[in-house]
């Protein structure tokens, strides 16, 4: 038994002779608080408890630096009540360093053990409300709002078909609070990385509005030298733009549209014969206005003079449809004065456009004609509702595509690229002219209804050039509601309207 004490002792002294000069060493390394314990992942600094306290504490009490996106904003941990407890987590600490647990990473050492550090968290305290507070406010200061696509601001008397007339919307960017809160902590959490980014939101722009569109031909109206009446309706959409749409204009060639419609509703039950699709053909193809009364006998009759009769059921028609500022009393071409019929239209004083006693209508209510056409071609709207088994969706169809042999290449066909399918109808008189057409564009088909008076006579220039600018507008807008507020990479070109009056009809002054 004395031998095996005599060897353990000698091996003490050995160990005591190697180790001793190491264990001293460390004994004078250590600080105040034992070796692997940190305070919030930080080693301590100081020479005494109090020193440890202090540094930690003038170190987390310190501003940090905040940024929204690239704006530096400063955050004194006092705005939000801020408070690390350092003399709580000292306190925590000491015990680690106490009897063996002094040894503890020596003796890892010595043994190649590493001994497992022992961190002691943060013990922090701070106000949620004025963190809050202060997150809000630097929002309000920063954020900025999602811009929609809006209208080009072109300098006065520049076409609209020289650009692209809507700038791309504007993503918005906004503060998101809570994970921006989280950052900030960690911020003033941490004695070395006093900064945050705060966390932001991209907005998307929202969708582009038609009041855009109205704005900006609001704007084109007022350069015009007379009255401007204007309806534009995405088909079914009950969207739309409008500039003074229920002036009383006369009814010119537009009202073959309804004569049309009124022919297939009450006179064709079949498919229309040859002589019947001659008359059509005729009436819009090279706007006929005798062809127009041959329709118009039809309805009233088929008998010779019935063509005034025909006039009357159209107005009753129309009238019971809603269209109460829509009317003809005679046909085409007559010599009778005309007689008196009152409309809310026309008896609106405000503008005088010294309309056709026999026949008016307005932009509003010959465009809702057309877009119920187009509804009922697909199946729908107002027409095959309020006659049902009088008209078929293929009769409408039929219908747009006779409309569409006006091509003429001139007012609003000129305001949009080539290849586009449209069916429109014009008329004019000396002093108004009007147009009314259906488009396909990417977002589906829209009514462009526009009708204008220039006291005395209107130039030809000058109805070509506010009709080509609209139906630009028009179809640019459609173009960027389908590309969801962003304008196309490659702008289509506009078809050549260098030569925009057809030989299949002159357009002599007083030809409706």
């Amino acid at each position: 038994m004395r031998p095996l004490l005599l060897l353990l002792f000698i091996v003490l002294i050995i160990a005591g002779v190697l180790l001793g000069p190491s264990a001293f060493a460390f004994y004078q390394s250590q600080g105040p608080l034992p070796g692997g314990v940190t305070l919030g992942g930080l080693a301590p600094q100081g020479e005494t408890l109090e020193d440890v306290a202090r540094n930690m504490h003038e170190a987390l009490q310190q501003p940090v630096a905040v940024y929204y996106d690239t704006q530096r904003i400063i955050l004194r941990p006092g705005d939000i009540d801020f408070q690390v407890d350092v003399n709580a987590m000292v306190a925590e600490a000491v015990p680690y360093g106490e009897g063996i647990g002094f040894w503890r990473p020596f003796l890892g050492n010595v043994f190649d053990r590493p001994v497992q550090p022992v961190d002691i968290p943060l013990k922090v305290t701070f106000n949620e409300e004025k963190l809050a507070a202060w997150l809000h406010t630097v929002a309000q200061e920063n954020d900025t709002v999602a811009r929609p696509a809006y209208g080009v601001a072109l300098a006065p008397g520049t076409p609209f078909t020289s650009t692209f007339m809507f700038q791309a919307g504007q993503p918005g960017l906004e503060l998101e609070p809570n994970l921006s809160a989280q950052r900030v902590l960690n911020a003033l959490s941490s004695p070395t990385n006093r900064q945050a980014n705060l966390v932001l939101v991209e907005v998307p722009p929202p969708a582009p509005s038609i009041e855009e569109l109205e704005k900006l031909l609001v704007a084109r109206s007022d350069r015009f030298p007379g009255y401007v009446s204007l309806f534009i309706r995405q088909v079914g959409s009950g969207e739309e733009a409008a500039i003074d749409p229920d002036i009383a204009f006369s009814g010119m060639s537009t009202l073959k549209i309804p004569i049309m419609m009124d022919l297939y509703r009450r006179v064709l039950d079949e498919p229309p014969d040859i002589e019947t699709t001659k008359l059509l053909t005729s009436t819009f193809a090279l706007s006929s206005n005798f062809a127009a009364n041959l329709m118009l006998r039809q309805i009233g009759g088929g008998d010779v003079g019935d063509e005034w009769q025909g006039a009357a059921r159209l107005t009753e028609i129309l009238q019971g449809l809603g269209l109460r500022n829509t009317f003809m009393v005679s046909p085409y071409d007559t010599d009778r004065p005309p007689r008196a019929y009152s409309t809310p239209a026309n008896s609106d004083k405000t503008w005088d456009t010294r309309p056709d006693g026999n026949m008016q209508t307005t932009a509003k209510d010959i465009g809702l004609v057309l877009e119920w056409i187009v509804q009922c071609s697909q199946g729908g709207g107002t027409l095959l509702a309020a006659f049902p088994g009088q008209l078929t969706p293929d009769e409408c169809q039929q219908m747009l595509e006779i409309i569409a042999l006006n091509h003429n290449n001139i007012l609003l066909e000129t305001g949009v690229p080539g290849g586009t399918r449209y069916a429109h109808k014009h008329g004019f008189v000396s002093d108004a002219h009007g147009d009314v057409g259906v488009f396909w564009g990417p977002a589906g088909p829209y009514i462009v209804s526009l009708f204008i008076y220039k006291p005395g006579w209107m130039e030809w220039d000058v109805s070509s050039s506010i009709m080509a600018d609209v139906s630009k507008a028009a179809w640019d807008y459609f173009t960027l509601v389908a590309n969801g507020g962003q304008p196309p990479e490659v702008e289509t070109p506009l078809p050549d309207a260098s030569s925009p009056i057809s030989a299949t009809e002159p357009l002599t002054p007083g030809t409706p």
